[in-house]
């Protein structure tokens, strides 16, 4: 089943657009055939290259497992990309219905494509989904990132992910697990080249995007969640970054040929700054294990 419908007018959908509609063949050369766009779970020794598709199979089956979402009657996938977690939670897994909104509507036609039947994917914002039976778990994998402005002031921005853990909240049964994945910001002294490149990031890549601090999430979860495990696995992603640059490396003129060097470049860059960023400690990635009260 596939259901779509209009995004109404976000301050982050031109930012999420201009990443994430970057053609599938592209994202298909940069992420591999699981188009995961998040860290994977390796085991010791592994090849990091040689084992990314099953390093993020990995990952996708422990969140299942981490939120219970394993036979559930209803998922929901917050900013579900190619719907990859969507799709193996229904057909591994047994999932009756997985339901995933986006923003991108190159991402609903590659989940369209994969032609599963308890699939649904919604081209809409968090804030708009509505569902008329409350979901037995749910997903937001490094997708929170993207959903609140860098523009506001501190107080409104905490308010703002609090507004989006009470929509949580009210999608869920009691009891029901979320597992959401979230880069944070650490308070570090800046020097030249990382202003410079988080300038970049802010300017070019993903304009106006905040990422959070810590602080502000287990904020807005207070006294709807309790909070079950708080992980830190930014060297999974930072990992992934680097498989992802080689595997860019080793399809250059292939993504060109698809996107244009500009684009290319682009990813090029923003990619090397998030994996030293998050190698030197600057960005986190958290997994927030969370059950709804």
């Amino acid at each position: 089943m596939t259901i779509a419908t209009m995004p109404a007018a976000h301050p982050e959908l031109d930012a999420i657009r201009h990443h994430y509609e970057v053609g599938n063949s592209f994202y298909r050369l940069l992420l591999g055939p699981t188009m995961m766009y998040s860290g994977g779970y390796w085991a010791a020794d592994e090849d990091l290259h040689a084992a990314h598709d099953e390093a993020q199979l990995r990952k996708i089956d422990t969140f299942i497992d981490l939120a219970g979402a394993g036979d559930a009657r209803r998922v929901l996938d917050i900013g579900s990309g190619w719907g990859t977690m969507l799709d193996r939670v229904t057909r591994i897994h047994g999932a009756e219905q997985a339901v995933g909104v986006t923003l991108s509507r190159t991402q609903k036609e590659w989940v369209d494509a994969l032609a599963n039947p308890r699939v649904a994917i919604r081209v809409e914002s968090w804030e708009d989904h509505r569902a008329d039976d409350p979901y037995d778990a749910a997903f937001c994998v490094n997708a929170l990132e993207h959903f609140v402005s860098a523009s506001l002031p501190a107080k409104d921005r905490t308010r703002r992910f609090g507004t989006f853990f009470e929509k949580v909240h009210s999608l869920l049964r009691p009891g029901a697990g979320f597992v959401l994945h979230t880069m944070t910001a650490e308070r570090q002294p800046l020097n030249r080249e990382l202003l410079q490149d988080l300038k970049f990031l802010q300017r070019e890549e993903f304009k106006d995007c905040h990422i959070p601090h810590l602080h502000e999430l287990t904020a807005g979860v207070e006294g709807l969640f309790e909070v079950v495990e708080i992980r830190n696995e930014r060297e999974s992603f930072s990992q992934a970054c680097r498989v992802w640059l080689t595997q860019l490396a080793e399809n250059r003129a292939a993504a060109v040929a698809l996107e244009g060097e500009e684009v290319v470049a682009r990813f090029e860059r923003y990619l090397d700054i998030f994996a030293y960023t998050l190698e030197d400690g600057y960005f986190n990635n958290f997994r927030i294990v969370l059950t709804r009260r």
